[in-house]
């Protein structure tokens, strides 16, 4: 079974835990997820079958987005609606239209502090086992990007935010970004404690909420045999990468690893057309080996995926593609 499951998680359960269920349903042993979902949240879990599992670092560069509560007036030791509370103001009340206007202070490139609980290396030992001795370390800041920041159904927020109030907010970020520090951070600058309420991840791996199926919807696939509702297939993992449709003779070669050239003019979805031996590269990609660019190769149905390329040489206005990750067999 090659492809993607894009799982709507239900809370209570870890991210290992979805994989560990849709193996014993599907019985691919092969699997693994694009990023891990807290246990007490909700929403897009993102699961690789098969080959996919290959193409997994590239889903794991996009975008996410994120439904998330700001619990005013309370810090936790652990930053969400889950740890102790460490701090509480009860005097003060601020005006919504504040915190709003507080929100569009975080869009942008910002720098955060990753919390005690993260999974981050610290002189070898994850951040949160060290946390659970008690123990706060020292953490650097690092770049975040918040993309887009608003208040969930604005008319419905309390008029007037005081101690324990409760707002909803819409997060679109980049990969690394922990949302229970931006609820902590948004409180702290506007001079009271906070911390995040519930989670729920609307977006993730290129993959919307709406396309998302739950554990029952697998099972039931399976007991059916027929996946077709729940699988999707490997070319959704890349569809944001230039690619270019084969013909059968070059099928056959990138299938055998080798290297094919694509001629200058010659339509490369995504991007223009190669001109020059130029290839424009999206910025959410992760970089190739050396120079170039990464290249989906599809089938010539145009819809098949066969393999990952970089597209690096030049010569005589030629592009050379060189395989990297071949996914289709020769039949």
């Amino acid at each position: 079974m090659d492809g993607l499951i894009a799982v709507d998680k239900r809370s209570g359960l870890t991210s290992h835990d979805v994989v560990a269920r849709i193996r014993r349903i599907t019985g691919e042993r092969t699997a693994g997820h694009t990023g891990t979902l807290d246990p007490w949240a909700t929403g897009v879990l993102v699961v690789c079958m098969g080959k996919a599992t290959r193409l997994s670092r590239f889903l794991m560069e996009s975008p996410k987005s994120y439904e998330a509560e700001i619990v005013f007036g309370e810090s936790t030791d652990t930053g969400d609606a889950h740890g102790y509370v460490v701090a509480t103001s009860t005097d003060f009340s601020l005006q919504r239209e504040q915190i709003f206007a507080a929100l569009e202070r975080f869009v942008g490139n910002i720098m955060q502090i990753p919390p005690m609980v993260s999974a981050i290396h610290h002189q070898g030992r994850r951040l949160y086992e060290i946390a659970r001795e008690g123990v706060i370390v020292e953490r650097e800041a690092r770049p975040v990007t918040i993309y887009d920041l608003s208040p969930v159904e604005a008319d419905r927020w309390p008029e007037n935010i005081e101690c324990r109030s409760v707002g909803r907010i819409a997060v679109t970020c980049s990969k690394g970004t922990y949302i229970r520090t931006l609820c902590e951070d948004i409180c702290a600058s506007l001079g009271v404690p906070g911390h995040m309420g519930e989670l729920r991840r609307t977006m993730a791996s290129g993959f919307d909420i709406g396309e998302c199926v739950s554990l029952e919807r697998i099972a039931a696939a399976a007991v059916e045999g027929d996946y077709r509702g729940v699988l999707h297939p490997m070319a959704r993992a890349v569809r944001q990468m230039p690619s270019v449709t084969l013909s059968r003779d070059e099928v056959r070669s990138v299938i055998h690893g080798n290297r094919i050239s694509v001629s200058s003019g010659r339509a490369i979805r995504g991007t223009a057309t190669v001109a020059s031996g130029a290839i424009a590269l999206p910025a959410t990609l992760p970089p190739a080996d050396g120079d170039g660019c990464w290249v989906a190769l599809m089938d010539t149905d145009g819809d098949t995926l066969v393999a990952l390329a970089t597209a690096s040489s030049v010569v005589d206005a030629d592009v050379l593609l060189q395989p990297r990750v071949v996914l289709a067999e020769e039949v």
